[in-house]
């Protein structure tokens, strides 16, 4: 019934005008499935992200991209030594396969195991995690990080992972609370569904479980480097931009190789059309897995430093697998957003069709996927995602991705790209109702003066937010933290910031500031660029 319904939007778009074009091809999006399942494991800063950045640039050269170029940014990269877990359950020992979260705090935990469920405020409440390691179980609808900085705010001196892939695999990821600290304040693992489903039990018995973790790890410098190539408009004052990351855990064909074979079938697609309106830009993220680096860079060079015109942004996040069990699609509040992804046929594929601002509500307070600082700086925005059996694990690979519903997405996703390039500049303008604006402003200052920012907050309609929870962090050499600042704005919705001069000039260059705010969690952010 969605292939039919797509079918006849197609027919509506293109049966008046140029020959339709035909539909994207299955076997052709499994091709660069299976061509970035070579590079097996991609994460950013390692040999395997390399290659596959170099294989995405060389894709988009050969379609006919205009500009193609790699665009490099500095992280701090978290470097595992080792980790590992031995539990005790009513007296017997096990020794459960694990595997250390990426961001995870160094050190050691021996401590009685206390079973948190998902770790939500709601299954803390009254209990008490001073001295203790909290097992958690996934919730695909509560973030792993935000369970890590629960437990850790409750005073736990680990977290236990349970995993809920089958066959016992392990799930992993990242749990950078802040999203940017490496070295997180506590360790944790993960273990599989099967052992954890033993020592969940137990504890849900009353019988006692005692656990020991280890994690050893620091952090180096590393390099990550976003793909970005375009099609020329004829309207030089607007851009629509559309991402997927390439950086992956192990093969990650679901998340996210499927995303890059959508981003680049839809940027072939588009060249068979001739010159757009505006310009379409093809952005193939890194670091997105890490801590959405390749989003925030992206956000930085072409909207902070450089005010490109961007109208909108498409996120190709997770778009399709075998048997998933949740397909979402969430879009910020702009019209003409809304009407270009409906009126294509997207909200019968994606049956969780929602704002965008339900994302954060949904998963404590985070949208993970590179749109979320482009999202909260008020650009008008999109990303699917999709969650199944076999995320973050070594048995993400090309079968599991549904490829029939992956060129569904391609051909729906261009549909909405013609509707977009036929509305006004003017109607992509405006912040989205659901979220606030921050204006900050740099004193002047001498080299050896602490550096002063002073921040207004208000929500969409310019009213001042007293009591506003602020956070803001300031990075030098790209994205290594140096200093950082917590604290409400007052009763004008102000509050002023200041750093000492030795972390406002560290590092060699390419400072910027991040601020959010929000009631609990961020409504807005704002970067700043400091000279």
């Amino acid at each position: 019934m969605k292939s039919l319904k797509l079918a006849l939007v197609l027919v509506v778009f293109t049966g008046c005008g140029a020959k339709p074009l035909e539909p994207t091809d299955p076997n052709a999006l499994m091709g660069t499935l299976l061509d970035l399942a070579a590079f097996s494991d991609k994460r950013v800063g390692t040999d395997g992200g390399r290659m596959a950045g170099e294989y995405v640039m060389e894709r988009m050269r050969k379609i006919g991209l205009t500009d193609v170029h790699l665009e490099g940014f500095g992280f701090p990269r978290h470097v595992l030594a080792s980790s590992s877990l031995s539990a005790t359950v009513d007296g017997a020992t096990l020794t459960p396969k694990q595997d250390a979260f990426e961001g995870s705090g160094a050190g050691h935990a021996d401590a009685d195991v206390v079973f948190v469920g998902s770790a939500m405020e709601a299954d803390l409440l009254n209990v008490d995690l001073t001295g203790k390691i909290a097992m958690v179980e996934r919730n695909p609808m509560f973030h792993r990080s935000a369970q890590y900085q629960n437990v850790t705010d409750k005073g736990a001196l680990a977290m236990l992972y349970l995993s809920q892939a089958p066959h016992n695999l392990i799930q992993i990821g990242s749990v950078r609370t802040d999203g940017w600290t490496p070295l997180g304040p506590i360790p944790t693992v993960t273990i599989g569904a099967d052992d954890g489903a033993i020592l969940k039990t137990a504890a849900l018995a009353g019988k006692p479980v005692h656990a020991v973790i280890d994690v050893q790890a620091s952090t180096t410098p590393g390099t990550g480097n976003n793909v970005i190539g375009s099609i020329p408009g004829t309207d030089a004052g607007g851009q629509i931009v559309m991402g997927a990351h390439y950086d992956t855990w192990f093969t990650g064909s679901g998340d996210n190789s499927g995303g890059v074979a959508t981003l680049l079938a839809l940027a072939e697609r588009r060249l068979k059309q001739g010159k757009p309106r505006y310009t379409l830009v093809f952005v193939a993220y890194d670091g997105e897995e890490v801590a959405l680096y390749g989003g925030y860079d992206y956000l930085r060079k072409h909207r902070i430093v450089t005010p490109d015109p961007i109208l909108a942004v498409l996120n190709f996040e997770i778009p399709a697998a075998n048997n998933a069990t949740q397909l979402g699609l969430a879009r910020s509040n702009h019209p003409p957003l809304d009407e270009a992804l409906m009126g294509a046929g997207l909200g019968f594929i994606y049956n969780l069709y929602v704002g965008m601002e339900l994302v954060p509500q949904l998963l404590g307070g985070l949208i993970p996927t590179d749109i979320q600082g482009i999202y909260r700086n008020g650009v008008p925005t999109a990303s699917t995602a999709v969650n199944f059996d076999y995320y973050h694990t070594t048995e993400d690979t090309p079968d599991k991705v549904d490829v029939t519903t992956l060129a569904q997405v391609v051909d729906g996703f261009d549909v909405a790209v013609n509707s977009l390039l036929l509305d006004d500049k003017a109607r992509f303008a405006g912040l989205d109702p659901k979220l606030w604006n921050a204006v900050a402003t740099a004193r002047p200052r001498t080299g050896n003066d602490p550096l002063t920012i002073d921040v207004a907050i208000t929500d969409a309609l310019a009213a001042p937010q007293a009591g506003a929870v602020l956070d803001a962090t300031l990075m030098v050499d790209d994205f290594f933290p140096t200093g950082s600042v917590h604290g409400m704005t007052d009763g004008a919705g102000k509050m002023m910031l200041t750093f000492p001069a030795d972390a406002a000039n560290a590092g060699a260059g390419k400072r910027f500031l991040h601020i959010t705010a929000g009631p609990t969690y961020p409504f807005v952010e704002q970067i700043l660029a400091i000279d």
